[in-house]
């Protein structure tokens, strides 16, 4: 009995001790979370539970968000797309000491990561991501000794990679990708976390080499540096990585030769892409590599890549290295039983035949050897690739019939045969049986058809329009002919389409289709004739359309802006089009390209070209203003610099105006001078009146300007002389006058014509202008006026003083005074 009263107030003295600090701590977390609370924005929708008036106890671990130990110890805060809105810097981080995850990730927060976050001495996970988080790593990130997880990715972050980072001896996973200020060398104090087996440093400005201290960490099983600007070598020390299974090195300043060694047996993927490696050596055990990415480097001969001991490979791509070589002969030196199911080695110098053996790699999915200088004929054999999904063979040096291997492949999605010289007719690559062809059609799912520029004859089947999954059909510079049907119209998914440079004849067919999918329509250089195509007031989506070099006639539509809205590029060139240019064809306000010449168009111009919009800017090199993945097949003729080009992925640079070759009246249109994203203005050949705006100095990239053979009077504009990227310029055959305005650009365009028959013209390179002229323009650049003025100001001024100065002398010197008024009587005595 007496024992039993000495336990009891013992044990209620420990539960106390225990109770009362736990209760203590959750009073104090709760407010350290309220706190933060109250300084979010938009929180109360997310955290309405956050509320001591909502609970009957001070603990917060029926919060959302909140996780809590069994004693009531805040654990885990996981505040996952939560939508709020703030900083970190009224959350007090030592209110936690016993918790263990912290996961901030898809919400609006912003401002730096507090010094604080070090006294979460308990933590073993901490994730923040996706938000606006910015600043340095704090360095007392080196406190969190029982991190096991770091995940700072998809922030703002700035500065350098911290050396305390290498205190975390018992981190296993690190992410620090997607931070684009994150700058600075990798630090060698990286190497002490030998737990670690993934590390993730892409997609930041990281320099310098890759520390050789990185082959401390033998626990690595994944490496990912990509997409950054890393120099040097792979370091040797990479073969001690036993367990490494990927390796990612994409997008840097990489070089050297790199070199799998046997301790690399696990080494399943390695991603090396863009960069300046000059080659790369396979041991002998490498029997789980599967994926090999390496395209964009410096490897030269085919025959030094040797892959004979990868005998699990899978994908491999080679592309755009200037790799020569046979290919017949390397393709021998593949593992027999190889299980290949992607092959690229397009845009390099191979040369030799396609081997009929390559029908033998019967997995392959992807194969892609276009842009090479392979010769001969399509093998048959290929037709056993019955699992091949994309096949690219284009801008070879090909030739021999349309391969009929590939008909009724209905896994071949897309099909690129472009610039192969392939001859035969359209039906022998999609039919087998010519006399039934309405069940038996070829491409029931391909995406992308490509067969341009080779020597296809004969005429568009009507099969064709059953291949509902088609977007992509380009058939241009070929010898196709007759009428398009009209179920061409009706594709549902068709979004670009160039049927261009053949002999189509006949009018462009009707749609039934209250919406056509089209971004890009190339019906250019054939013999369509009849109207402007009705059916193209149905394509809303339409960024590009080239009508050019045809028979089409009457009047533009006053529809077409309207209905096109996303029109940039517009091309209706070489045809009989009549009439005046509507109004409304100012109203795109995303074109870029306006192409009207050689048409019969009359009448005056619009009145104000402001409205477009979409020329008002340079498009700067490097950006596209073209959504589709197809933007690299789009092609438009141009006449540019006084020759015709073919543009390509290069026409997103290009911004310009030709109505040349019509009979456009009155004078110079209002607005044209704010368009200062222009590349070139063609007005040639026209009957323009007035004069050349004094503004078009306003133009400042311009390259080419032809005003030629039109009305223009009055002189040249000074301002002419600031186009300093002024390089093609006429504007012969009109009524100027005066002097050419100098200037160092005007200096280089040295050539005569281009200012000939301008009878009142004068200055380099015409002749000399007379000394007596009364031009306003006796003068070659702004100097010469202020020049003259200082000088008249000087004359005026020394005669105003020199006046003063003869009276004052007269005022001070009376024998002067008197002697010049005893000269003056005798002058007067003599008259």
């Amino acid at each position: 009995m007496h024992l039993h009263s000495l336990l009891l107030p013992s044990c209620i003295a420990v539960l106390v001790g225990a109770v009362i600090p736990a209760i203590a701590g959750g009073q104090r977390e709760a407010d350290a979370l309220l706190k933060w609370k109250a300084s979010l924005t938009d929180a109360d929708a997310s955290l309405s539970s956050w509320s001591l008036e909502a609970n009957s106890t001070t603990s917060p671990c029926n919060w959302a968000f909140v996780g809590c130990s069994s004693t009531g110890d805040i654990t885990a805060l996981n505040i996952t797309n939560a939508r709020i809105k703030g900083t970190l810097a009224g959350l007090d981080f030592s209110a936690f000491p016993r918790l263990e995850d912290l996961v901030l990730g898809q919400n609006d927060l912003y401002g730096t990561i507090p010094e604080g976050i070090g006294n979460l001495t308990s933590l073993t996970s901490l994730q923040m991501y996706g938000q606006r988080l910015s600043g340095p790593i704090p360095r007392s990130i080196g406190q969190l000794k029982q991190l096991e997880n770091l995940l700072l990715a998809y922030l703002e972050l700035s500065g350098t990679i911290p050396v305390e980072i290498g205190n975390l001896t018992s981190l296993q996973d690190l992410h620090l990708a997607g931070n684009g200020g994150l700058a600075g060398l990798i630090p060698p104090a990286i190497g002490k976390l030998e737990k670690l087996s993934w590390l993730d440093l892409s997609f930041n400005n990281l320099t310098g080499s890759i520390p050789s201290e990185i082959g401390n960490m033998t626990e690595l099983e994944m490496m990912d540096l990509e997409s950054n600007c890393l120099q040097g070598e792979l370091p040797g020390t990479l073969s001690r990585l036993q367990k490494l299974g990927d390796i990612g090195v994409s997008d840097n300043q990489l070089g050297g030769r790199i070199t799998i060694t046997g301790n690399n047996s696990n080494l399943g993927s390695l991603a090396i892409a863009s960069n300046y490696f000059s080659g790369i050596s396979v041991g002998p055990i490498c029997t789980v590599l599967t994926t090999i990415i390496a395209n964009n480097n410096r490897f030269a001969s085919l025959q030094d890549l040797n892959f004979q001991n990868c005998t699990s490979l899978q994908s491999l791509d080679l592309a755009r290295n200037g790799i020569h070589g046979d290919f017949n002969k390397w393709l021998g030196t593949l593992p027999k039983k190889l299980r290949l199911t992607h092959l690229e080695l397009d845009e390099n110098n191979i040369t030799g035949g396609i081997p009929p053996v390559l029908g033998n790699m019967t997995s392959l999915w992807f194969l892609n050897l276009g842009h090479n200088q392979l010769t001969g004929a399509i093998p048959p054999e290929l037709g056993k690739l019955y699992q091949l999904i994309s096949l690219n063979l284009s801008y070879n040096q090909l030739s021999g019939p349309l391969p009929l291997a590939f008909r009724n492949r209905s896994r071949l999605v897309s099909l690129d045969l472009s610039s192969c010289s392939l001859t035969g007719q359209l039906h022998d690559l999609l039919f087998t049986d010519q006399s039934d062809f309405s069940s038996n059609y070829s491409f029931p799912g391909n995406m992308m058809l490509a067969l341009s520029s080779n020597h296809i004859s004969g005429t568009i089947p009507k099969l064709l329009c059953n291949a509902n999954y088609l977007i992509m059909l380009d058939l241009s510079n070929n010898a196709l002919h007759g009428d398009l049907p009209n179920c061409l119209w009706d594709l549902p998914s068709l979004q670009f389409m160039d049927l261009s440079n053949n002999s189509f004849s006949g009018a462009v067919p009707f749609s039934r289709s209250s919406k056509i999918t089209l971004q890009s329509l190339h019906l250019a250089n054939n013999h369509f004739e009849g109207n402007f195509p009705s059916s193209i007031r149905k394509c809303d989506k339409l960024i590009t359309l080239d009508l050019g070099g045809n028979n089409f006639t009457g009047e533009l539509p006053s529809w077409i802006s309207k209905s096109l809205p996303q029109l940039r590029y517009l091309r209706l060139s070489s045809n009989m089009f009549h009439g005046v240019i509507p109004e409304t064809i100012l109203q795109f306000q995303q074109l870029r390209l306006l192409d009207l010449s050689h048409n019969k168009l009359s009448g005056p111009m619009p009145v104000d070209f402001a409205n477009f919009t979409g020329m008002k800017q340079e498009q700067a090199n490097g950006t596209t203003i073209y959504d589709s993945e197809y933007f690299g097949f789009e092609q438009i003729q141009l006449v540019w610099k006084n020759g015709d080009h073919d543009y390509s992925r290069t026409i997103a640079f290009i911004t310009g105006i030709d109505l040349s070759c019509n009979s456009l009246s009155q004078t110079f249109p209002e607005g044209i001078t704010t368009l200062h994203g222009l590349k070139y203005l063609n007005f040639s050949r026209n009957q323009f009146s007035g004069g050349i705006p004094k503004d078009i100095g306003n133009l400042a990239f311009i390259e080419s300007l032809d005003l030629s053979w039109n009305q223009l009077e009055g002189e040249i504009p000074l301002s002419v002389a600031d186009l300093k990227y002024l390089s093609t310029l006429n504007l012969s055959n009109n009524d100027l006058s005066g002097r050419i305005p100098g200037g160092s650009q005007l200096q280089t365009l040295d050539d005569p014509s281009i200012y000939s028959n301008n009878p009142g013209l004068c200055g380099f390179p015409l002749k000399e202008c007379a000394n007596a002229s009364g031009s306003t323009h006796n003068r070659t650049n702004p100097n010469d006026d202020r020049e003259v003025l200082w000088l008249s100001c000087f004359v005026v001024a020394g005669a105003i003083f020199g006046f003063w100065l003869s009276w004052g002398v007269l005022f001070c010197k009376e024998t002067w005074r008197y002697a010049l008024y005893r000269y003056v009587d005798n002058i007067l005595e003599r008259l």
